[in-house]
C-alpha cells in the first residue's frame, strides 16, 4: 500500500472518528463479556485517543520527512492504529462507552511542536514523540490487563501489547540509525 493511500485511509479514519466518536452508538449484536469498570473505560478512552494521535502523527510524516525509516514507521503506525481503532470503537459500543472526538490537548500540542520542525530535526523529534507515546501506551495496557473488569476489554489490551512493543522497537531502531 502506498504512503499516499495510507495517508488517505488515516484521514478518513480521523474524520470518521471525529464525526461519530462523541455519539453513543447503538449496541452491536455482540454482547460484552463482563461488567465494564472505570479501568476499562479509561483504557478504551486512552486507546482511542492514542489511535487518533498516532494516525495524525503518521499522516504528518508524509509531507515533512524524506527519511525512508520514518516513512516506513509512519505507514506501519497508520495501518496498525487504523485496525486497532476499529476494535476499540467496537468494544466501546458494546459497553456503551462514549469516546472523545479527538486526541488530548497535550497530544495535539506535542504533535504541533514536532510538525513545526523540518528535515532531520523533524525526524528526530517525531521519533522521540513516538517512543514516549508507545512507552505510555504499554503502561496503560499493563494497568488494563491487571485491573480491568470486562474480559473482552482486557483481551483487547493484551492483544494490542505485541503490536505496541513492535512499534516501540521499530522506533528505537530508527532512532539508533538516525543517531540519537
Amino acid at each position: 500500500m502506498s504512503l499516499r493511500l495510507i495517508g488517505a485511509v488515516a484521514a478518513g479514519v480521523l474524520a470518521a472518528g471525529a464525526a461519530v466518536a462523541p455519539v453513543r452508538a447503538a449496541p452491536v449484536a455482540e454482547e460484552p463479556t463482563g461488567r465494564v469498570c472505570l479501568e476499562d473505560v479509561k483504557y478504551l478512552v486512552r486507546a482511542h485517543r492514542g489511535n487518533l494521535a498516532e494516525l495524525a502523527a503518521g499522516a504528518a510524516v508524509l509531507p515533512r520527512s524524506k527519511d525512508r525509516r520514518v516513512h516506513h514507521l509512519a505507514g506501519m503506525l497508520i495501518v496498525d492504529h487504523t485496525r486497532a481503532e476499529v476494535r476499540v470503537v467496537a468494544a466501546a459500543r458494546r459497553h456503551d462507552v462514549t469516546l472523545p472526538p479527538k486526541p488530548t490537548r497535550q497530544q495535539r500540542a506535542d504533535l504541533a511542536a514536532v510538525t513545526a520542525l523540518a528535515g532531520p530535526e523533524f525526524d528526530l523529534a517525531w521519533l522521540k514523540l513516538q517512543e514516549k507515546a508507545h512507552e505510555q501506551t504499554l503502561d496503560f495496557i499493563d494497568r488494563e490487563v491487571a485491573d480491568g473488569c470486562a474480559a473482552d476489554v482486557r483481551a483487547l489490551a493484551a492483544a494490542t501489547e505485541k503490536t505496541v512493543e513492535a512499534h516501540l522497537e521499530a522506533t528505537r531502531d530508527a532512532l539508533a540509525a538516525i543517531g540519537d
